[in-house]
């Protein structure tokens, strides 16, 4: 069985997170065999698989990037994001369990993590590429941690932090399974928000959105030009051209709405959910073992 993550331009850490959980959750458990394979963390119920090629759905999300997938016969799920995947595939709604990310409870001690920043902000990685958030983080006097980082790195500065504020799903994701409390920045790009909704659904969590707005003209430049895809992909390919010759410049009014964001209290899922969601977890994965370890001694 073949492990399946996404992967942009650069290492993110939502995708990432795959190839740090999988290998301990499931050591030895994977190959480089296509004709299974295995869905873990993110939106990545596609409609462009190989239709003949078996997927195994454990804890994956449908985030809308294609039309939906057509499910037959070489489809398997153990658990999918939530409610609203569960319905777009047309599958029964005890499925969604939650995003496989909350399984990170497994395999990291965030509490042996001394804390060291009050408040901590994550952009979405895309907005971390083209966007001076760094540089506004500093100025507003608030931790920055990149979703580029490595997976241990970031799950150290969010174990490190009070209080996460945070554009990547998975950042607010992560901070939730690991009980750090947590503010949900809603996406710049519009295309981001639909998946949060979907993994809140499943721990019965209504996000409180805060809308942040851009860190600088590329970003700004960006949001107005959106729908022109030729503008867009101008403005991102010279977006290190464009922060030179402005110096890197960032909208004090994105600096002040910040720091507001930091002030407000955090969110968490109750604790009843997210034990709910973790047990369930583990008895789907104790089942996947099974599963494939039966197939794979039967198939000597």
């Amino acid at each position: 069985m073949k492990m399946f993550a996404y992967r942009g331009k650069h290492e993110n850490f939502g995708d990432e997170l795959n190839h740090w959980l999988w290998e301990r959750l499931l050591p030895g458990f994977f190959d480089d065999d296509e004709s299974q394979l295995f869905l873990g963390i993110g939106s990545i119920l596609y409609d462009n698989f190989d239709p003949n090629m078996q997927k195994i759905v454990f804890g994956s999300g449908y985030g809308g990037y294609t039309n939906p997938p057509k499910v037959d016969g070489n489809w398997t799920f153990y658990f999918v994001r939530g409610k609203k995947t569960a319905e777009v595939l047309g599958i029964d709604p005890s499925y969604a369990i939650g995003d496989s990310g909350i399984l990170t409870r497994s395999c990291w001690d965030a509490k042996s993590i001394e804390k060291r920043y009050p408040v901590s902000f994550m952009p979405h990685y895309e907005s971390a590429m083209y966007g001076s958030w760094d540089k506004v983080c500093d100025l507003a006097g608030i931790h920055y941690i990149d979703p580029r980082w490595s997976v241990e790195k970031v799950l150290t500065e969010i174990s490190a932090s009070h209080k996460v504020v945070s554009e990547a799903m998975h950042g607010c994701i992560i901070s939730d399974a690991l009980r750090v409390p947590w503010r949900a920045i809603r996406p710049i790009a519009p295309g981001n928000r639909a998946k949060w909704y979907d993994w809140a659904s499943a721990l019965d969590l209504e996000i409180d959105f805060d809308p942040i707005g851009p860190s600088n003209l590329v970003e700004a430049g960006a949001s107005l030009v959106r729908k022109n895809t030729y503008l867009l992909k101008n403005i991102t390919f010279r977006h290190r051209r464009i922060r030179q010759l402005t110096g890197n410049y960032v909208f004090g009014s994105t600096i002040k709405t910040l720091q507001r964001v930091a002030e407000k209290p955090g969110q968490l899922s109750t604790d009843e959910a997210i034990v709910r969601a973790h047990e369930k977890m583990l008895v789907e994965l104790s089942r996947l073992k099974q599963d494939f370890s039966t197939k794979t001694a039967g198939a000597l």
